[in-house]
Parts: structure tokens; C-alpha cells; sequence
């Protein structure tokens, strides 16, 4: 049996089927750029961390968001080029987080992001309390393809 979760419940030990594929959430960060928040969550206990923003900057949309650690640099605002495709700044600054469970980040501090675009993806440069740069690209997914839960225990 399950019980539906609202967005805001979603954290650690609440499952995420994303288009179909059940996963655990680990890990769950809370951030907050100038009034509007939102959370990304840690769908991936193992191999390249995955992610999900659900409503990012009070948006509509939910993202998948998947880790690059073949990448590593700083990102350049005027563009720049990856997998054969040209990516155009979306938006640049700085914002402050919260942490709870598996999330690699510490509890709480302040991340700096330059996002970029190209077609219906995108590409995020974050650097979590002044570390080195973390690459990941996401794409769009359409919030009805988007459930969580827990899973309750039958008596």
C-alpha cells in the first residue's frame, strides 16, 4: 500500500518513480534564492548520483538531473560548448541550501550556479561552499510522469 506524498514531503526514505523507474530518495537539499525555494533530491545511493528538482525557482517544471564527473573546469558566462552542442547562459548566482541525509554537501552553506541551455536541456555548473565545480545536465520532465510516496507497512 502507499500513501501519496505532497511535494513538500518529499525527502530521505521517500520513493520518486520518475517516468516509470522507482528510486530511493538519499539525500535532499533545500534551496533558497531570494525568497523562492525549492528542493532537489538525491534519487541514487550509488554510481553517478541522479537527481530531481521539483518545481526549481517556483517553476512548473521538474528536472532530472544527471552528474558529469567525466567533466571538470569553470564555467565561461559567454557560452560554451559540450557534446557537440553550443550551450547559451540561462542564469547565474548564488543561493543558500540546506541539507538532510546523502546529498555530498555539508548541512547548510551556499552554493554558486551558472546555468546554461540548449533546446529542451540543460547544463549546471554548482560549486557548494567555494569547492571545485560540479557538472551535471538535466532535462525537462513532464510533472504528471513524476509521483512519490512512502511505502506503508501493512498491518
Amino acid at each position: 500500500m502507499r500513501a501519496e506524498l505532497r511535494e513538500s514531503q518529499v525527502g530521505p526514505g521517500a520513493v520518486l518513480e520518475v517516468e516509470g523507474t522507482r528510486h530511493r530518495v538519499v539525500g535532499s537539499l533545500r534551496f533558497d534564492l531570494d525568497g523562492t525555494g525549492w528542493g532537489e533530491h538525491c534519487i541514487t545511493a550509488s554510481g553517478p548520483r541522479e537527481w530531481v528538482s521539483l518545481r526549481p525557482r517556483g517553476a512548473s517544471s521538474i528536472i532530472h538531473w544527471r552528474s558529469r564527473h567525466d567533466l571538470f573546469g569553470e564555467p565561461d558566462q559567454a557560452g560554451t560548448t559540450l557534446d557537440g552542442r553550443d550551450w547559451a547562459l540561462l542564469e547565474a548566482g548564488s543561493l543558500t541550501y540546506t541539507a538532510e541525509g546523502d546529498t555530498g554537501t555539508g548541512s547548510s552553506g551556499t552554493c554558486e550556479f551558472v546555468e546554461f541551455t540548449h533546446a529542451d536541456e540543460l547544463l549546471v555548473f554548482e560549486s557548494f561552499d567555494g569547492a571545485v565545480w560540479e557538472i551535471s545536465v538535466g532535462r525537462l520532465v513532464d510533472p504528471a510522469q513524476v509521483r512519490g510516496y512512502h511505502e506503508v507497512a501493512r498491518a
